[in-house]
């Protein structure tokens, strides 16, 4: 059967393969059972972190903070801007050997950010920086070209290129937009790093200016649950890792904001 053969060879590729290797290591130890017990639990830990299941556990509370936008009750007479947060780049690539592309992450928030400009025609600001120590083109040149390929008129974009973490995003945002004249601002990033994002904002925008939250790229469904919610799977392990990074990241900004 079709489902069975899934399970079976999703514990031959990534992550399911770890599991497998680990469980196979713990026969080939047979002398010390602290240490195949070890063995035994750390397996297991692999195998939690890299099912969907233990995604819905994580990622659901993220994700579901923030309704997604209903674009027919915005009142386009409020002064507004659209403020995009970059989530990564990938540069030099084939298709665009000078400045590079953007991650999967990063292009729907963008996307996100277009659809919500072509309801509303509010400029958009991008935020976005380059890794440290590299010379890298800044994120948000690569979202600024797209959004020009898309068709945004260039004079409705402004841009922060320094920012590299969300805290930074609040900060550099707050200051170029200080000369600006608006009311509202809609904070587009991934469904799963308003929450944080949204707080940061909150503390470093000012008081006087509203945010709307608008969530963007979804990492988990909504479907009931199936034999694929245990399956090993690499984007379930990525979505853990990524819930497990805004739980930290949250933690860390109410100790030390």
């Amino acid at each position: 059967m079709l489902w069975i053969r899934k399970i079976i060879q999703s514990f031959f590729e990534l992550p399911g393969l770890f599991v497998t290797l680990v469980i196979l290591l713990n026969f080939r130890i047979k002398k010390s059972k602290k240490l195949r017990k070890m063995i035994i639990i750390t397996s297991f830990i692999i195998y939690l972190f890299s099912i969907q299941i233990t995604s819905r556990i994580l990622v659901y509370p993220l994700e579901d903070a923030f309704s997604p936008i209903n674009y027919n009750k915005i009142d386009k007479s409020i002064p507004s801007i659209i403020v995009v947060l970059g989530g990564g780049a990938i540069p030099k690539t084939p298709n665009s050997p000078v400045i590079g592309e953007l991650s999967d992450q990063s292009f729907k928030r963008i996307f996100a950010g277009y659809e919500l400009y072509k309801k509303t025609d509010f400029p958009i600001v991008i935020s976005g920086g380059k890794p440290p120590n590299t010379n890298y083109v800044p994120e948000a040149l690569i979202m600024r070209d797209y959004l020009v390929r898309f068709g945004v008129t260039p004079s409705n974009i402004f841009i922060e290129p320094d920012a590299q973490t969300t805290e930074e995003n609040g900060k550099f945002v707050n200051s170029l937009i200080g000369s600006m004249k608006i009311d509202r601002i809609f904070l587009v990033t991934s469904a799963i790093h308003l929450s944080r994002s949204y707080k940061i904002f909150k503390n470093f925008i000012n008081k006087d200016i509203e945010i709307i939250p608008v969530p963007s790229n979804y990492l988990i469904t909504r479907e009931k649950i199936t034999w694929l919610d245990f399956k090993p799977d690499i984007s379930a392990l990525e979505a853990n890792a990524m819930a497990i990074h805004e739980y930290l990241g949250m933690i860390y900004f109410y100790i030390f904001k």
